[in-house]
């Protein structure tokens, strides 16, 4: 198994953190986990071969997520692309984003291979050869609850899982709480997000960071001489953070 890190920034991206993007190379199959708004440059920067993602998996909408999927399908189309792909968007906004990629002209008919747009749902996937998927809900979009429901929207998030006999790859996409980490980090590598959970959670985290463990969605404060991170180490005595960083490339 091999982990590309094509985006390991926030929602703020920066010339060296692009938007959340992924690729795990597994067998010899290649997905894409998350599509953030600039994924395409993040692609063509660390060399991904347009022509040969197998999967697209979107942890969740929003933008910083899942933006760049029109960008990435359009340049497969133009570069004449013929395999063809399978995109997972999660199951409560799947009739919007086929409403949203047809509004850009992307479709099956139109492209020069087929897209198909599948629902991501908890639980797993198995693709044979010991390979497996987890999608696991996350508590990330819990705090927009009551806007959603004022636009009849039912938004989910998920964190992944990739295995592959005895290897395991977690990332935690978007959180709520580090305790939602809870059992995903003692094997294997994890990417865990650091934007959104509590700094102490963080802090706590860690300082108890086992080897294969990185910290990844960087906002510009916990980059070095950033707000939070002078506060990670003046007040939790941490003065280093083990972080991923774009064009890393891990091998399990």
């Amino acid at each position: 198994m091999k982990i590309t890190v094509l985006g390991s920034g926030s929602a703020f991206s920066s010339l060296s953190r692009f938007n959340s993007c992924y690729l795990v190379e597994v067998g010899s199959r290649k997905f894409m986990i998350d599509c953030g708004s600039d994924a395409m440059r993040a692609m063509q920067k660390a060399g991904v071969d347009f022509l040969t993602v197998d999967s697209v998996f979107i942890t969740h909408m929003h933008a910083d997520h899942s933006a760049g999927l029109p960008a990435v399908l359009t340049a497969m189309h133009v570069i004449d692309r013929k395999k063809p792909l399978e995109v997972y968007i999660p199951y409560t906004q799947l009739d919007f984003a086929r409403l949203w990629l047809a509004n850009m002209f992307i479709y099956s008919g139109r492209f020069s291979f087929e897209v198909s747009l599948l629902p991501l749902k908890d639980g797993k996937i198995d693709f044979g050869n010991g390979i497996e998927m987890e999608f696991i809900p996350t508590r990330h979009l819990e705090k927009y609850s009551e806007h959603a429901v004022s636009f009849g929207i039912n938004a989910v998030s998920f964190s992944v899982v990739v295995r592959e006999g005895a290897k395991s790859f977690y990332f935690s996409g978007d959180l709520a709480s580090l305790e939602e980490t809870r059992g995903h980090l003692e094997s294997g590598v994890s990417f865990v997000e650091a934007t959104h959970p509590p700094l102490g959670e963080v802090a706590a985290l860690s300082a108890n960071a086992g080897g294969g463990m990185y910290f990844t969605h960087i906002p510009m404060e916990l980059e070095e001489g950033g707000e939070w991170r002078e506060k990670l180490a003046a007040k939790y005595g941490i003065k280093e953070l083990k972080s991923v960083r774009d064009g890393q490339v891990i091998v399990l």
